[in-house]
């Protein structure tokens, strides 16, 4: 009859060892019975000073948010678990005892457990205090608490947005050393996590537990982390900038295909790439802190920026390659032989005013040396003639042909002698005919007055002009064979710039064909160096 009552009390132990009791009242008088009886500020251990007291770490992760950039930090959602002995409050019931009471817990020693790297943690009061505190009847004491805490963490962006964190919590004992207090992690499972967690640009690859005591000026303490492994989703930030970019640069790269002289087109198409990526890389930068060192995202964009900046430089040479064949060609027709100088009007009436002389001269010795029996003048004769000549052709009236070209002042040297010797013909005959020197002295000084006449030789405003007919053909022969050598040399001069101009453009053709290539090749080795660099090689 013993066996079985022993065996039924067994049983009945073994089923309810998953409830709990509710504070027994000598236990509660022993919590309020003061330090003689039990001191709540020493360890359970600290009459052993050969013996430290040992408490067991676990936690369990329900929630977690983003690491946030900017801040440098990450939010945790976690249910945190101290295993210690106590052997002060071992207990005779069958079953363990469960504390719901704070000021029970006040009353009770229990671990000075802190994070050290939280930059805030609370306690969730809703709509009780989440904790709880089991004591087995062998002393063994579990305290189970929710905290939510503001972890900061120290990123490392150099390979940002490709990048992946590693992010610990450290937790340490404030007031026992290493002599007095320990802190462990439980050996099973001591991290483990809600399966359901997910955050928007991260996701969670592994938790590691890891120790991290530490030598200060005071002693050794006791410490635990908790990393975090975590690594950035990429997806969104290919979305949002890297391919936005690249279509950007392509973009760019229609110039290559626009004509050279369409010189407005191109250059609003590469400054509105540059200042579209301008405003990308901004609001990429908006999202990040400001560090000291380049990150993976500033070497994307400013290669992008380069390459559109170099297609840019790419217009500039080509335009400048074509405008100086164009100006080389232009430095050709103005220095060679084939365009003719345009005399200054100070060289034409120069000209003008030297042959006048040199025919005067010429005249006059002409008048002296003639023999007597083909000129017979006297002094009176000779001076009316010879007058006339020097007042027709003297410098003040001679003043007006500076304004004509070369080509007419020959064609009035050359007509000119024909028409001194039928002029001064024609003054003898009006002597010898009409009786002597007074009648064509006569005609002489009246010669001015018949400025429309066509026998004149000399007609109004003191310019020399010739009879109609001789005079006229070779002043006519004159002005075409001089209008076509312009002609000739206009045209040379035109097809000289036709073909440099075509030069220009198949060089600036040349040029463009040869960036249609350059510039993708170097793109593509790029992005092939920039994903395998960041992604596989760079730790």
């Amino acid at each position: 009859m013993l066996f079985i009552s022993t065996i039924f009390l067994l049983l009945y132990r073994g089923g309810n060892a998953s409830r709990s009791e509710p504070v027994p009242i000598y236990l509660d008088n022993l919590l309020n019975a003061g330090r003689e009886v039990y001191d709540n500020q020493s360890p359970p251990v600290q009459h052993d000073k050969e013996e430290v007291t040992v408490v067991e770490l676990a936690m369990y992760i329900e929630g977690m948010s983003s690491f946030r950039t900017q801040t440098m930090d990450f939010q945790l959602d976690v249910y945190f678990q101290q295993f210690w002995r106590d052997p002060r409050l071992a207990h005779n019931e069958t079953r363990r005892v469960l504390v719901k009471d704070k000021a029970v817990l006040h009353k009770m020693w229990h671990p000075d457990v802190y994070f050290a790297n939280a930059r805030i943690a609370e306690f969730h009061e809703v709509t009780q205090p989440n904790f709880l505190v089991w004591i087995q009847p062998d002393g063994s004491i579990l305290y189970d608490t929710r905290i939510s805490m503001v972890v900061v963490c120290t990123l490392n962006l150099e390979k940002w947005p490709l990048d992946s964190q590693r992010c610990h919590l450290r937790i340490l004992s404030y007031a026992y050393t290493t002599e007095q207090l320990v802190i462990k992690w439980k050996e099973e499972e001591p991290i483990t996590r809600n399966p359901n967690i997910a955050m928007s640009d991260m996701h969670i690859v592994d938790l590691y537990p890891g120790l991290c005591d530490g030598n200060y000026s005071t002693g050794t303490w006791s410490c635990v982390t908790a990393e975090f492994f975590v690594k950035r989703e990429i997806t969104h930030h290919v979305m949002q900038s890297y391919v936005p970019t690249t279509l950007i640069v392509v973009i760019s790269w229609f110039s290559f295909w626009l004509d050279v002289e369409a010189v407005p087109a191109r250059v609003s198409l590469a400054i509105t790439t540059l200042l579209t990526l301008s405003t990308q890389a901004n609001a990429a930068r908006m999202a990040l802190p400001e560090v000291s060192y380049m990150k993976a995202i500033d070497v994307w964009m400013g290669a992008c920026m380069m390459f559109v900046f170099g297609v840019m430089i790419e217009f500039t040479i080509v335009n400048y390659a074509q405008r100086q064949v164009m100006a080389s060609s232009m430095e050709f027709v103005k220095n060679g032989n084939g365009t003719e100088k345009k005399p200054s009007r100070g060289d034409l009436g120069a000209q003008t005013k030297q042959i006048f002389r040199k025919f005067r001269n010429n005249d006059r010795q002409h008048l002296v040396e003639d023999p007597p029996e083909q000129i017979q003048l006297n002094d009176t004769a000779y001076d009316t003639v010879s007058q006339a000549y020097s007042n027709s052709f003297s410098d003040e009236e001679a003043a007006p042909i500076t304004q004509q070209r070369n080509g007419d002042a020959e064609a009035q040297e050359e007509v000119w002698a024909e028409q001194k010797e039928t002029n001064l013909s024609e003054v003898w005959k009006e002597r010898d005919g009409n009786g002597g020197v007074d009648r064509g002295a006569e005609r002489l000084a009246h010669w001015n007055e018949k400025e429309n006449d066509a026998s004149s030789p000399l007609m109004g405003n003191g310019r020399a002009h010739v009879r109609y007919g001789a005079a006229e053909s070779l002043r006519s022969r004159k002005t075409n064979e001089s209008s076509r050598k312009k002609d000739k040399w206009s045209s040379a001069i035109k097809q000289i710039q036709k073909h440099k101009e075509i030069a220009g453009r198949n060089r600036a053709k040349k040029i463009d064909q040869t960036s249609r290539w350059i510039f993708p090749l170097t793109f593509i080795i790029f992005n092939l160096t920039y994903w395998i660099y960041y992604l596989y090689w760079k730790e």
